[in-house]
């Protein structure tokens, strides 16, 4: 089989037999949308097609206290996206349980504010991070391009929000945060971030330049991102950020 190129990435084919987890973090704009209940079930078909072995959980993230960083009022922000969160999660469910080639209770759902209270570390490397992009000409320039490809207005406020959410993302597939997951309790051997949609520059160039210096060895996918929408799997090693098309 011919050695894939630069920037030339394919679907995945199978999990891994060992117990693992596939993470969702979910946007609270996305809801209703691109990420509603009824599309993010047509993902989980799909993806339960590659597990070989019944030993893999799924851990749902709601991001919601990543939209503090905003100048709305917090009250707001919380009742607004508390309902969104409620009736997301109940059609979702609704939908699973329908499906008995699917476990329920394979899915755990937690907000943002949860998942950060199993990263004892999370201020510490917060704080290291802001610094690190106070120095990095080019990592500036990533989130700053990443931030407009969302057709937000760059500000404190998205660059807070940007920085803060790839922190997380890297921090979890490299094993510093618990993942509290009733079905694999702990035995998950890899972990594997899916979403709709391909990584953000500043993510890839995280794990590239490796800046804490975190390994996760036991992962197989460490240094990797699932794309739902487009069914590719992609290996931050062989992707090039000056060429890769990451708007398309």
């Amino acid at each position: 089989m011919p050695i894939p190129k630069i920037n030339e990435f394919f679907d995945l084919n199978k999990f891994p037999k060992e117990p693992g987890i596939t993470y969702f973090g979910l946007s609270m704009p996305l809801l209703n949308n691109k990420q509603s209940p009824e599309e993010c079930y047509k993902m989980l078909e799909y993806l339960t097609s590659k597990i070989q072995v019944s030993n893999v959980g799924a851990q749902v993230v709601y991001t919601d206290n990543l939209y503090l960083y905003s100048p709305e009022k917090a009250v707001d922000l919380k009742l607004k996206h508390q309902k969104l969160i409620e009736e997301h999660k109940r059609g979702w469910l609704n939908l699973i349980k329908k499906n008995i080639y699917i476990i329920p209770s394979a899915y755990t759902f937690m907000t943002w504010g949860q998942l950060l209270l199993d990263c004892p570390k999370f201020s510490s490397y917060l704080i290291q991070w802001e610094k690190i992009y106070e120095q990095d000409e080019k990592l500036q320039n990533y989130i700053v391009k990443d931030i407009e490809s969302t057709g937000r207005e760059v500000n404190e406020y998205t660059i807070g929000y940007m920085l803060e959410e790839i922190l997380v993302d890297y921090l979890i597939v490299k094993g510093q945060v618990r993942l509290q997951n009733d079905y694999t309790k702990d035995k998950e051997q890899w972990i594997l971030n899916c979403y709709h949609g391909k990584p953000h520059r500043s993510y890839v160039y995280l794990h590239q330049k490796n800046f804490f210096d975190l390994h996760n060895t036991k992962n197989l996918y460490e240094n990797s991102w699932y794309d739902v929408t487009n069914k590719k799997l992609y290996d931050f090693d062989r992707l090039d950020i000056e060429t890769f098309e990451f708007n398309k």
